[in-house]
């Protein structure tokens, strides 16, 4: 195994808005569409509030929402719980396989970073809040996107999603690398810094691809110059909140991330 001094050894990201599907779309069009056919309707920013949990945690957060849940028992006539959480992840899994079919772009950049990383024999691997049998398709049209990780990790495979730390120690583990301080996390939620934090790895956050700003690409180059910048602002400040190391516009721009934590490895310092 390679000691800390060695810089970084492996890069886990996360997927929706971080490597895939810019804007994070999928996700939060299954959870708003799951609950349109309940007769509840809840706006994309609810539904992006839990983002990058685990996405049966993701529904009860949802659902434990004061307005949200006064919604669903005006259209229901019954208050939320756990039988209804159950019924509700039973029938997010086939909504989100589906959403995720049409929104499984790669971000631009992202292959060259995996290129330029491999390069310096630093593993690539994944952890999200799907369960593994909702990675299907996604994982195939990864791959036909021209992204293919050396690993992927679910919650379901270690018994808990973020911002429990266990799908890095995982990985870590899957893939051979240690100190824990020489893994870097990248992600688009609070739910990845606090995973990254409870974890013990390096944190950093993406802004423009992800579920913070919230916006496709299209729906961002419609807006003005002014407009655009004041989503990134409010991405920015509310993810600073939660303490990353690093905050870049995109995994694109991961790079020089990279060599700067090269450098503080090298200085002694630590997550």
């Amino acid at each position: 195994m390679s000691p800390s001094s060695s810089g970084v050894l492996a890069v886990i990201f996360d997927i929706s808005g971080t490597v895939l599907d810019y804007g994070s779309r999928a996700p939060v069009l299954a959870f708003v569409e799951m609950f349109a056919r309940r007769g509840v309707a809840v706006t994309e920013d609810e539904a992006r509030g839990p983002m990058g949990t685990h996405k049966i945690d993701h529904i009860w957060a949802m659902l434990s929402d004061p307005s949200i849940a006064q919604r669903w028992e005006a259209a229901t006539g019954r208050a939320p719980d756990r039988a209804i959480l159950d019924e509700l992840y039973k029938e997010f899994g086939p909504l989100q396989v589906e959403m995720v079919k049409n929104h499984c772009d790669v971000i631009p950049g992202v292959p060259e970073v995996v290129q330029r990383l491999r390069a310096r024999g630093i593993k690539i691997a994944n952890t999200t809040g799907f369960d593994t049998w909702m990675m299907v398709d996604l994982i195939r049209l990864a791959g036909e996107g021209g992204y293919t990780p050396d690993l992927w990790v679910c919650p379901d495979q270690v018994g808990k999603g973020r911002p429990a730390p266990w799908m890095i120690h995982h990985a870590a583990k899957e893939l051979g690398v240690y100190p824990l301080s020489s893994v870097v996390k990248v992600g688009d939620t609070v739910a990845d810094l606090q995973e990254a934090h409870n974890a013990g790895v390096w944190a950093v956050s993406v802004i423009h691809s992800g579920n913070e700003t919230g916006r496709s690409r299209e729906q961002l180059q419609a807006m003005s110059a002014a407009e655009r910048q004041a989503r990134f602002d409010a991405a920015r400040a509310r993810l600073s909140v939660y303490g990353p190391h690093y905050i870049i516009d995109s995994s694109a721009d991961l790079m020089p991330v990279i060599d700067d934590i090269n450098a503080r490895i090298a200085r002694g310092e630590r997550p």
